[in-house]
């Protein structure tokens, strides 16, 4: 019955968890599905640019409301993007401002990132080329510490736009050739290719403007080499000829500009067409070209049929020069004032001037002073520019490395503490995986040298027994047989009873302590010698010249014992009447040589040679056997 009730107790336990959890999962899920609805109405093209906004603003509200850092700057993204799309750059660029402030608050570096951009490319479509500067400024800072060079590059290229407009020619050139040095270090691809193209296009734009032809000619010649798109060859083409008119040379300028001619007749746009035939027909007139004057005059009817303000401005101003060059002054000042008409109604102050230049030859009056209050207020104007860019460039490049240094901490904070935290607990796993293997490995060298060491002990014991057996015993027994016989002398008792001492003392000796802290030499050199007798010869040469003192006890002992185990398999097996061991030094090495004259044999590895080769391996040395059968044999010790 109690196993009952807890069972019940249980199951209702878990159903209230359930619907608990699952009641709080749709309330979030609600709370979430109302940000992403909002989100996703602001990027519906179906609801139209105006409707889009009003949900972007909704989506912007609830997520301050709710906290939602995420949303909060997708909506302001969205936001910014709406009202450039509009033409609303003001508030483009201020909703970009707003972005800037919440993803440095939200520590979002993709979205500092994305601020940044739309702060710089808003400001120069709003024409704030002053803040659009600073603006790209600070986004190839951080698009430097983010290693992105296409995006560094990109900022490059409309730094350089801005410099140009500005007037500052040689920064404009100093800043485009550092984006084309970055462009020649990435792989080759449709991106960087047009990359190339503009800033090579940009770059022979500013050498004409500088008077230096030649080096803008090479510019051109090189993207005739590296793009063959229509929209690319009536650009350079066009930029060619312009280059070749400034210099006076018009046959190549109208063999320029026909090619231009000819491919937009190709593509059929009545624009380019027109720019085209234009361009043609007045450097034709130059060289007094008949049919020049008419074909400037379709050039200006195909303007007209197509509204081109811009097009119908260079029309009028090239009919004026045409005019100009023939000293009609009617038709200068007929075409002269086209031009002024047309650059009011663009706003176009130097367009404005450019006409005016013509006019103020003609007649003197309003327009001069005119003329004259434009021109200045312009060079005062680009005056300001070019000092507030130089003051604006000086700040900047002032504190850039402070600058830089505070947003890579700033940026990389949340990494680093994440790094961290992951390096951490890495580390306390290594540690842990450590530690385990540490004891593993501890149990299993002290399983191993238990095992290692029982099995020396019963190899000892077997070796100790069997000579106890096959030398003593056998001895002893001989021994009592012959005192059971009659007629046995006791000196000959005595005389085997001697053998039989020696015989112990030798295996006592063989497996008793060594001391090996003094004269190692001698008990080295005594052992060796001892195995000398009638029948076998031992020598030992330079054994006193090694430095025993750079050996360890162990590894001394071991040497001895190895030595031992040689001699002793030598005396019972070899039947050698020489035996020469030769020591000597080989660099920070000892190397012993063994040589006997014995009858040699087959070389099999039984338990005596695989002791010697497992003590000599347990010290770091090594041990080679050769032998063959009638050969002697030879054994090579290095320690």
């Amino acid at each position: 019955m109690k196993s009952i009730k807890n069972s019940f107790l249980f199951f209702c336990i878990y159903v209230a968890s359930f619907l608990l959890t699952g009641n709080m999962g749709l309330f979030a899920q609600k709370k979430t599905d109302s940000l992403s609805y909002y989100f996703n109405l602001s990027e519906d093209k179906a609801q139209g640019l105006q409707n889009n906004l009003k949900y972007a603003n909704k989506l912007i509200n609830t997520a301050i409301k709710e906290k939602n850092a995420y949303y909060l700057l997708n909506g302001l993204n969205r936001k910014s993007f709406l009202h450039s799309k509009i033409g609303d750059y003001n508030m483009a660029i201020e909703t970009a401002k707003m972005l800037l402030k919440e993803s440095k608050k939200a520590k979002d570096s993709q979205n500092l990132l994305l601020a940044y951009r739309k702060l710089s490319d808003y400001s120069r479509l709003n024409d704030s080329l002053l803040s659009a500067y600073t603006f790209y400024q600070e986004h190839k800072a951080l698009n430097i510490l983010f290693k992105d060079t296409l995006e560094v590059i990109r900022d490059l290229r409309f730094m350089s736009s801005i410099q140009y407009r500005l007037g500052l020619l040689y920064e404009s050139e100093s800043t485009a050739v550092e984006a084309v040095t970055l462009l020649d270090h990435l792989k080759e691809n449709e991106i960087t290719t047009n990359a190339k193209i503009g800033l090579y296009n940009h770059l022979g734009i500013i050498y004409k403007e500088i008077g230096s032809y030649d080096r803008a000619l090479e510019l051109y010649n090189k993207l005739l080499s590296i793009t063959s798109a229509h929209q690319h060859l009536n650009i350079i083409q066009g930029n060619i000829a312009n280059v070749y008119k400034e210099q006076g040379k018009y046959p190549l300028a109208i063999n320029a500009f026909k090619k231009v001619y000819e491919n937009s007749l190709r593509t059929n746009n009545k624009k380019d067409i027109a720019r085209a035939l234009n361009n043609l027909a007045f450097t034709r007139s130059k060289l007094n070209d008949p049919d020049a004057l008419k074909d400037m005059q379709t050039a200006l009817a195909l303007r007209i049929s197509e509204n081109d303000y811009t097009g119908l401005f260079s029309s009028y101003i090239a009919l004026t020069e045409y005019f100009a060059d023939r000293n009609d002054n009617a038709n200068v000042k007929l075409y002269a004032n086209k031009a002024y008409d047309v650059a009011v109604k663009t706003n176009n102050k130097l367009d404005r001037i450019k006409a005016l230049s013509f006019i103020i030859e003609l007649e003197n009056g309003r327009k001069v002073a005119e003329y004259k209050h434009l021109t200045d207020s312009i060079a005062t104007a680009q005056q300001k520019n070019e000092n507030k860019f130089l003051y604006v460039k000086y700040n900047y490049n002032k504190k850039e490395k402070e600058a830089q240094q505070i947003k890579l901490k700033y940026i990389q904070s949340e990494l680093k503490a994440t790094k961290e935290k992951f390096n951490k607990t890495i580390y306390q796993m290594i540690a842990v995986i450590g530690l385990l293997l540490t004891i593993m490995l501890y149990f299993i060298i002290k399983s191993r040298h238990k095992k290692e060491k029982l099995q020396e002990v019963y190899i000892t014991e077997s070796r100790i027994s069997k000579k106890v057996h096959d030398e003593v015993a056998n001895d002893v027994y001989h021994i009592m047989t012959k005192l059971q016989s009659d007629g046995i002398s006791n000196d000959y008792i005595l005389d085997d009873l001697e053998q039989v001492y020696n015989k112990t003392r030798d295996i006592s000796k063989e497996n008793s302590m060594i001391d090996v802290q003094e004269n190692y030499h001698e008990i080295l050199k005594e052992l060796l010698l001892s195995y000398k007798n009638d029948q076998i010869n031992v020598i030992v040469h330079n054994i006193s010249k090694i430095n025993w003192d750079s050996l360890s006890d162990l590894k001394k002992i071991t040497l001895f014992r190895i030595l031992q185990e040689l001699m002793t398999n030598m005396r019972k097996h070899s039947k050698a009447s020489l035996v020469a061991l030769s020591f000597k030094t080989s660099g920070n090495k000892i190397v012993i040589d063994y040589k006997d004259n014995g009858i040699g044999c087959n070389l099999v590895k039984h338990n005596g040679l695989h002791n010697t080769e497992n003590r000599m391996a347990s010290i770091n040395g090594t041990i080679t056997f050769e032998t063959e059968t009638g050969k002697g044999f030879k054994v090579q010790i290095t320690i």
